[in-house]
C-alpha cells in the first residue's frame, strides 16, 4: 500500500508539528489502520470516485486523539 502527500499537506503538516508534537504517530496509526481495514468509515473518512483513476482515494476528515482535533488527509491505495 502507498500513500502519498500533496507538498502544501507537508508544508502545512510541518506547521502543525511545532503546535501538535504527536501528530506524525496520530497519521502513522491512521495509516496502519487503513492497511489492515482499507475501506471507508463514516462520518470520518470518504471514498472519493469517478476520478478515472486506477487506485482507490480515501479522504480522512477527522482524527481525534490527545493532541489534536480535527485534521485531513487523502490517502491514495493503489491495486495489488
Amino acid at each position: 500500500m502507498t500513500f502519498d502527500e500533496l507538498a502544501e499537506f507537508q508544508k502545512d503538516l510541518k506547521g502543525l508539528l511545532k503546535k501538535y508534537r504527536t501528530l506524525n504517530d496520530d497519521l502513522d496509526v491512521v495509516k496502519k489502520v487503513l492497511e489492515v481495514f482499507p475501506d471507508v468509515r463514516p462520518p470520518f473518512s470518504f471514498r472519493i470516485d469517478n476520478l478515472g483513476l486506477e487506485m482507490c482515494i480515501i479522504k480522512v476528515k477527522k482524527i481525534l486523539s490527545n493532541s489534536i482535533n480535527t485534521t485531513t488527509i487523502t490517502v491514495r491505495i493503489w491495486p495489488n
